[in-house]
């Protein structure tokens, strides 16, 4: 399942760009001759409309989550090596393209980020110009989702390859996304992305404790000053120059443990793994 996760601010341009690309895709694959990289693909289309999400669903933190894992589940169900999804979403939560990074590594299939970048005052006046009988958002709730917006770092792993359109921009950049879904070698599936059974019937209160575990120790021991503090052997987690929060590390904790409570691990992996989550998110920030 070559996956595209459009990444941007409402009224961006985003759908535009998604239903183009969703045709030159199609008319691409169509005139390929066989035993060329992705003849007899398919292409689907998730977005907003076809997947039934309200604007006013992105105003709450408890319905927004919801949406979310909606959005998750409709490119789960499409997994497949010969399948292309698009999902045409803000995604502007880097937790969320996380875990669509890593659904596409548990397969081994490609994937990349598209986003679309376009002012705040832009995407107010695309608004306003919306024809009639077209849904408008509302003003306040964009200024929201843009306050909450987590720009994509192409040095990310999930957020990579990351190509920009500018909203300006009248053509995309197809042959980039070609290369990056089709001729692009998948990413290897490792322990930290792959689907496992649970190995215990208390995982979720696992996940829980030990991820606690983790956060406690790293605020007992950074007190000290020291730049690594050990979790287990040959396991460390590296605090920054400028230091860390507990606020700070508890947000991680949460993210971390929602993103894996829809996925089974091996209950000994889950230190490691954290902290490497950790390691990878406290140094960006």
């Amino acid at each position: 399942m070559p996956l595209v996760t459009f990444c941007g601010l409402p009224c961006s341009g985003k759908s535009t760009r998604a239903n183009a690309l969703k045709t030159q895709l199609e008319s691409r694959i169509a005139s390929l001759p066989p035993d060329t990289p992705g003849h007899g693909y398919r292409v689907i289309l998730h977005s907003e409309e076809s997947l039934g999400i309200t604007r006013e669903q992105y105003r709450e933190s408890r319905t927004e989550k919801s949406l979310r894992g909606l959005q998750m589940s409709a490119v789960k169900r499409d997994i497949a090596r010969n399948t292309i999804v698009i999902l045409d979403s803000p995604a502007y939560i880097k937790g969320f393209r996380y875990q669509l990074h890593c659904d596409a590594k548990a397969v081994g299939t490609p994937c990349c980020v598209v986003h679309v970048l376009a002012p705040l005052k832009t995407c107010h006046e695309w608004n306003e110009k919306k024809r009639e009988g077209e849904e408008k958002w509302d003003p306040e709730l964009l200024e929201q989702m843009s306050m909450r917006f987590e720009e994509p770092d192409p040095a990310s792993r999930w957020d990579s390859p990351l190509i920009p359109i500018a909203y300006d921009d009248v053509e995309i950049p197809f042959d980039d996304i070609w290369n990056a879904i089709v001729l692009h070698k998948a990413p290897q599936s490792n322990s930290a992305t792959m689907l496992k059974p649970a190995t215990a019937t208390n995982y979720a209160q696992e996940l829980d404790r030990k991820t606690q575990s983790v956060i406690l120790k790293v605020v007992e021991l950074s007190q000290l000053n020291t730049g690594r503090v050990k979790i287990e052997e040959d396991v460390f987690v590296d605090i920054p120059p400028q230091g860390v929060s507990t606020a700070q590390l508890q947000r991680l904790r949460r993210t971390f443990v929602m993103l894996n409570k829809v996925r089974s691990l091996d209950v000994d992996r889950i230190t490691p793994l954290f902290v490497e989550y950790l390691n990878n998110n406290l140094n960006r920030e």
